[in-house]
This record gives C-alpha cells, structure tokens and sequence, in this order.
C-alpha cells in the first residue's frame, strides 16, 4: 500500500516537473517569436477615390436686398417670410404725407417761376418798343437834318451869287447882307439838327444796351428758375414714388427686417428692409478651399456633398467657377469655389452649411496597397538587405524586364531600401522618388516587402498612381494580387527601433492589415 502511494507521488511530481519544462520552453520559444512580429495585409483589387474634403455655405444664385432711398415709416406690410413675389409688386408702403406735401411745394415754386419768366417776357417787350421809339426818333432826326442841309446849301448858293454881284455894283450892299444872314440861320438850324439826330441815336443804343438787355438777361434768369423749379418738381416726386417698396425680381422672401410702424432713415445707406432670393431651385454653394488643395481641384472635378439635416442623403453639384481671389484668415489662405447645385424639391434651404467632396481622381478595379506597405522599413542588417534585393533580381521574370520596368541599381536600390526609401539609382532626378515618410505622389517609385512562401522578407519595386490616403494604386511593378504585404513590425524591447502599429482601415478582415502575423 505504501509503495503504490510512493509510486503515486513520484508521478505527480514527474508529470509537475514536465509540465513546467513545457511551460518554460514555449515561454522561451514564444519569446523568440515575438521578436519579429510582422503586421500584414493582402494585395487586392479596388476601387480608389482621391478627394479633397470642405465645407461651404448653401445660397441662392442670385439674392437681392430690398431697401428703401427715402426716410419714413412703415405704414403696411404685403409681404412676409416665404412670400413668393414677382417683379414691380408692392410689398410694403411707407407714410407718403411729408413727401406729398414736398411735392405740393415744388409745383407751387414752379409756378412762381414760371409767372416771373412771363413777367421778364414782357419787360423785354417793353424795352423792345422803347427801342424801336427811339430807332424812329433817329429816323425822324435823320431826315430833319437833311432838310435842313438842303436850306443851308440854297443859303450858300445865295451868299456866293449875292457877293459876286456886290462887288459888280449890281446891288447894294444891303442885299450882300441880308443874304449872309440867310446862310448863318441855315447853318445854325442845320448843326441844331445834327446834334439832335446824335441825341436820338445815343437814346437808342442806351435803350438796346440797358433796357433790352437787361429785360433778355432777366427772361433767360426766369427760364433757368424754371428749369430749376420741374428738376425739383420732378425729385420730389421720385422720392413720392420711393414711399411704394416694389419687389425689383421674382422670387421668394427669405427675410423681413422690419414692422409696421417702424421708421426707417435712409441717410448715409439704405436700410434693408427685405432679403429676396430668385429662384430657390437653382443654388449654389460658396465652399472655402484650402491653398494646399487648391491646386488639385479644377471645373471637371465631381463634387458630393452632405447637410445636417438630411443624414445619409448625398446631393452633387458642378464647379462654376474657381476665383482668383484669396481670403486670408488668421494666416489661413483659402480660395472661394462657386458650385452650382439643382435644388427641384427645394429641399435645400440658404445657408445651409455643406461638408463637400471634391473628387479629383478615381480609379476602378485596380491593384492596390496600403499605404502604411509604403512606409515600412524592415528591420534588416546590410547584409540580409543586400541579399534580399539580389534574391528579387534572380526571382524577377525575364518578361517584366520587357516591358520596360526600370531597374534600379542593386546597392543604390539597397541603400535605399535601407533607409526605408524608393529603389531609385544613384546619380537620378527623378523628384518623385522620396523617402517613404514623405506625400506619396502619383508616378513615384517605392518599394514594398513581402513575405514570401519562406516566411522571409522579399522586397518589390512598384510605380504608384492615385492613393485616397489609406491606399494607393499600383501602376506598375511585379507586385501580384493575393500577395502578403508588410504593414508594420513589432519589434522586441531590446531593439533601437520603435514598435510599428497598424493604422485604421485595414484590421480585422482576413487580408486586411493585421489579418495575418508571423
């Protein structure tokens, strides 16, 4: 009995000891495992969306601001939130009665002006008869002066022949005399009339210089007064006019700003008084575009956008128009981008805000990669780079060479890869091959790591195309689909280098990134 127990015990105790060499080794095997954990995922075939994401504000394509040009008050309303409107129609009326009585004035002092522009007419016509009294004046002295030059001239005749038959001794002396007498009245009479026809001629140029001058001068300032008088006539009832508010479009009323009663004073701006959209099933969205997008957005793009109050349901739109103009912002550098939206169920409603998607490049069923297989560095010395670079060129079919893949140099290409760069030779400019922590642009040159059946790092050289951020298309390369890429590597806590983690978007489904770990 005792002997079996003792058997019994020793058992245990050697099935105990067992099973703690077992624990200890798969501790020290799973150790060793972990060293080089790989996080991988699976070559497939897609589709890939580049875009570029922004928000904007949803408006009518054309909104007019209805205000009033003269002060007042709101006296009635016809129009009110979300009245349909169409052009020349009164929607709201202020007090005319100042204005009226403005208007009774400018008609009065037109009036006035026009009873001193007949008044000035007839001045003129009055200095216009004195003038033609005076001309007959001129007239009449004229010919009296005639007359008596005609005496004077007899006179003189008389003299000369009276003289000559003196000095004959013809006649007396008496005679001689009397005729000289005759000569000296003649000629008096005839300067008497000389200086009267030069008195009626200076009464006639002062009455066509003063009088009649002064008469036109005056009817031309009566005209001008007249003139003055409609162009006030003629405000007075515009702004008469200006008390009715008509609506200047068709459309929608999207704001009333004010109530009867309320008193408006348009004095250095005109007070709003409504907001008028056009036509409400036509929109279009102001959307903000970052400078750094700017460049990748132009008219052909595809843009889709959502709002708050629809969830789930996606509206599109057209780029109208790309402005030149530039809005700076607390050192933010935006561009404005007018999309035209079609809105027939006026579903969308001004200022909505829009979170849209601009699509600038889209690729279907295409071989793609994640993007964190970009950016991988193996954890290899020089010497296992060099040979895993020299296993790919012997691996690498004769054909893929044929269609004019470009090969990289092998130690340029290691040296690369070792810095977790692009295969690319030494001695190139090729600007789009970069280091894997840089953008990734369509047409550079990268490498990737596989696992291959051996479960060892085998590297590929690929030409890359259009990425969405989490993928990126592969144009070209001897990457296949269904092949195992590596995402990232966990490394023990003795190494250098930092532990890599899987980004989002790639775990949980096999051939996602995580689905397999070696």
């Amino acid at each position: 009995m005792k002997l079996k127990l003792y058997s019994k015990r020793l058992l245990m105790l050697a099935l105990a000891g067992i099973a703690l060499l077992a624990a200890a080794g798969f501790l020290f095997w799973d150790r060793g495992a972990n060293a080089a954990d790989f996080m991988t995922a699976k070559v497939e075939r897609g589709n890939i969306r580049n875009t570029v994401s922004a928000t904007g504000t949803l408006q009518a394509v054309t909104t007019v601001q209805v205000g009033s040009q003269v002060s007042g008050t709101i006296s009635a309303l016809y129009a009110d939130f979300n009245s349909t409107v169409k052009k020349g129609q009164i929607i709201a009326q202020l007090d005319p009665s100042i204005l009226e009585a403005q208007v009774a004035q400018a008609r009065a002092n037109l009036e006035q002006a026009r009873a001193s522009l007949a008044d000035a007419q007839a001045k003129v016509l009055a200095a216009k008869s004195t003038v033609q009294t005076q001309q007959a004046g001129v007239s009449s002295a004229a010919a009296n002066l005639a007359a008596l030059k005609a005496e004077r001239d007899d006179a003189l005749g008389l003299l000369r022949q009276q003289q000559t038959l003196a000095n004959s001794g013809v006649i007396p002396q008496r005679d001689l005399e009397s005729a000289q007498t005759s000569y000296k009245s003649a000629e008096a009479r005839y300067s008497q009339a000389l200086a009267q026809l030069d008195q009626a001629r200076a009464a006639e140029q002062a009455a066509a210089s003063s009088g009649l001058a002064q008469a036109q001068a005056q009817v031309q300032q009566a005209r001008a007064q007249v003139e003055q008088a409609e162009a006030a006539l003629r405000l007075a009832e515009v702004n008469l006019s200006h008390t009715t508010i008509r609506s200047p479009i068709d459309g929608v009323v999207v704001s009333r700003d004010v109530d009867v009663g309320q008193t408006v004073a348009a004095s250095l701006s005109a007070p709003t008084l409504f907001t008028i959209a056009n036509d409400l099933t036509r929109m279009q969205v102001m959307a903000n575009i970052d400078q750094a997008d700017i460049g990748a957005v132009n008219q052909a793009s595809r843009v889709d956008f959502t709002v708050d109050a629809f969830p789930g349901e996606r509206f599109n739109g057209t780029i109208r128009q790309i402005r030149l103009n530039a809005q700076n912002v607390q050192n933010v550098v935006t561009y404005n981008v007018v999309i035209d939206v079609q809105n027939p169920d006026q579903k969308l409603k001004p200022g909505m805000t829009a979170d849209l998607t601009f699509t600038v490049a889209e690729r279907h069923n295409v071989l793609k990669v994640p993007n964190a297989a970009l950016r991988f560095r193996p954890q290899l010395s020089a010497d296992e780079m060099r040979a895993a670079f020299q296993g790919e060129a012997r691996r690498e079919p004769d054909s893929s060479r044929q269609r004019g893949a470009r090969q990289p140099d092998e130690k340029a290409a290691e040296t690369a890869a070792a810095r977790g760069g692009s295969a690319q030779p030494e001695g190139t400019n090729d600007r789009r091959t970069v280091a894997p922590t840089a953008a990734v642009l369509e047409g550079q040159t990268r490498v990737v790591w596989v696992l291959g059946p051996d479960d060892k790092l085998q590297p590929r050289q690929i030409t890359i195309g259009v990425t969405d951020g989490t993928a990126t298309e592969v144009v070209e390369g001897n990457l296949k689909e269904g092949e195992i890429v590596v995402v990232g590597q966990n490394v023990s806590s003795g190494s250098s280098s930092q532990s890599r983690q899987t980004p989002p978007g790639f775990g949980g489904a096999p051939g996602g990134m995580g689905g397999r770990r070696r």
